[in-house]
């Protein structure tokens, strides 16, 4: 039985995982097609990103993007810093970020499709981006030595992962010490009953996955994050349950005296 027909209590972590790299390397290739949730320039445009940026990138850049939100107002990246984008689809976000940090900076993109990275590989080529490197990998076993970034940034990974405590665990590893991490992630006012979460349609729809909020502030905590800032709090297409919002979260890896 695939995991799509199994209830969320019956699929393991493994299943999870290949289910989100099969829908997402959809997205990559055929993102005009039906899914439930929002894909595209038009969701990229409702959440703030740039008109007349947009407009002048291939639509390769944006057709895929499924992010939950638009993070670049408050990611305040300074030039010569080290970033890694977490789950970078098809490299909207990795693209700003190319730009911020200038080329004495480096951008990585890590995505757990190989569609979605050769997508972003050949976007950033397209677009002359010569400080970016993509990968492909998962989110709760990272590809990089302890202590390597400046900043880790993500955009609605999070509720999809499985082990949200590993994922959170593995970017406060690879941060340096006085490095942040600032990313928008769907949380819940409360939990959900568990007749909602019925299968992998609702971890597509950024609800059967989700944690509270204070659960999820509770285990940034837990693996180490300190100064932790709930910047703001919206509601948008990716948030379609009434209990669901789209919070933007800056922390930082300090010493424990900070």
């Amino acid at each position: 039985m695939k995991a799509n027909n199994k209830s969320l209590n019956e699929i393991g972590a493994e299943d999870i995982k290949e289910a989100v790299r099969e829908k997402y390397s959809k997205v990559a290739k055929n993102p005009c097609a039906t899914f439930n949730f929002p894909v595209g320039k038009k969701f990229a445009l409702k959440v703030g990103y740039p008109k007349e940026v947009l407009d002048k990138l291939p639509p390769s850049m944006y057709e895929s993007f499924t992010g939950a939100n638009n993070p670049q107002p408050f990611i305040e990246l300074k030039e010569g810093e080290r970033v890694l984008d977490l789950g970078c689809g098809a490299g909207l976000d990795l693209y700003f970020y190319a730009k911020a940090v200038g080329q004495e900076g480096k951008v990585y993109g890590l995505d757990i499709s190989q569609d979605m990275v050769n997508k972003t590989t050949s976007n950033m080529n397209a677009m002359g981006i010569k400080n970016a490197e993509i990968k492909c990998g998962h989110s709760d076993s990272l590809p990089f030595k302890d202590n390597f970034f400046d900043v880790v940034a993500s955009n609605g990974i999070y509720n999809l992962a499985p082990d949200k405590e590993k994922v959170m665990s593995e970017v406060f590893r690879v941060l340096k010490l006085g490095g942040r991490t600032v990313f928008s992630e769907i949380v819940l006012k409360e939990a959900l009953p568990e007749n909602i979460r019925k299968n992998m349609d609702d971890w597509f729809k950024c609800i059967g996955g989700a944690l509270s909020e204070k659960n999820f502030l509770g285990l940034m905590e837990k693996v180490g994050f300190k100064n932790i800032e709930v910047i703001s709090k919206i509601k948008n297409a990716r948030t379609g349950h009434k209990f669901a919002i789209c919070a933007n979260i800056k922390a930082y890896k300090t010493t424990t005296e900070d």
